[in-house]
């Protein structure tokens, strides 16, 4: 039987790994607005990793949803070119951080990345993600307050003793009222679409085989042991929300009444510790630097 500390000491290890890599975001992006020269999305990736680094306790490399390489996408969109954050998944080339693309002070974008941290031998993601715009159109602007606010209220639907699918059929009756729909297309999701995921061996220890790749030293085959252990938010998944957990709540939203309107997605993580429910998004601090404080 586990003791309530064994889960305490992955889910507080799931909380450490992504606010270190929401601060290395942070850090990366006031290096952005500072810069005398143009940014690219490949140099944002590496300042990223670097600031990640200082931690020393998420070891660069480490991301586990690769490709993208690293495990890190950083998409950055402008006025002409807002298409770029409007991906159908983050696999292809195309959507890899490109070093011919720029970040402009006005336009948009979208930056992920998906570091762990070891606890005793097992990997726990922290994974951490959002949207951002920094124009001045008001459908644009508005867009993205009705995203967040509807994330927002998915974490509110969320108890102990929800199936995921139960959880998913109540999302999609709530996107149906705030005209949206979430464009997620997974390759690795049989169901080829979700709201998210599991976090992997918080509720359960990994198996002889996991270990052994865990142990192995080859990067390929940790990122592909996490990948598989995850149980997907879908239509058809009844697995139980329990009183210690962790998933990911991250759907990527889009208008059903003007497509011209760009993707938003807010990546949260929710858990349960010893039943009472956690909120992670970790976003505050930089949305007010980005001057996106319509959005706290």
């Amino acid at each position: 039987m586990k003791s309530k500390n064994h889960f305490k000491q992955r889910l507080d290890t799931c909380s450490k790994a992504r606010e270190i890599t929401s601060q290395a975001c942070f850090e990366a992006l006031k290096y952005v607005y500072t810069a005398s020269e143009k940014i690219s999305e490949l140099q944002f990736k590496n300042y990223w990793l670097k600031e990640i680094e200082v931690w020393g306790e998420v070891t660069k490399g480490l991301g586990w949803y690769d490709p993208p390489p690293d495990g890190i996408a950083v998409l950055f969109g402008s006025k002409e070119r807002p298409e770029r954050i409007n991906y159908p998944t983050l696999r292809p080339r195309k959507y890899w951080p490109n070093p011919k693309i720029y970040f402009d002070s006005k336009g948009l974008g979208y930056v992920f990345a998906s570091l762990y941290k070891f606890l005793e031998g097992i990997p726990i993601i922290g994974d951490f993600g959002f949207t951002y715009y920094l124009g001045r159109n008001e459908r644009i602007i508005d867009h993205f307050k009705k995203g967040r606010e509807l994330t927002d209220r998915i974490c509110d639907l969320v108890s102990i003793g929800m199936t995921y699918n139960k959880l998913y059929t109540s999302t999609i009756q709530l996107l149906n009222k705030y005209d949206m729909e979430n464009n997620v297309y997974s390759t690795t999701d049989r169901n080829w679409t979700n709201l998210g995921h599991s976090i992997p061996f918080i509720n359960r220890s990994p198996t002889e085989n996991e270990h052994e790749s865990f142990l192995s030293g080859n990067k390929n085959l940790v990122n592909k042991t996490i990948s598989l252990a995850r149980i997907f938010i879908n239509k058809s998944e009844n697995f139980t929300i329990e009183s210690n957990s962790a998933f990911t709540i991250e759907p990527r939203l889009t208008s059903n009444k003007d497509k011209l309107l760009p993707m938003c997605s807010f990546h949260t993580i929710v858990q349960f510790v010893q039943g009472k429910k956690i909120v992670l998004t970790n976003f505050r601090k930089i949305f007010n630097l980005l001057n996106m404080d319509w959005l706290n």
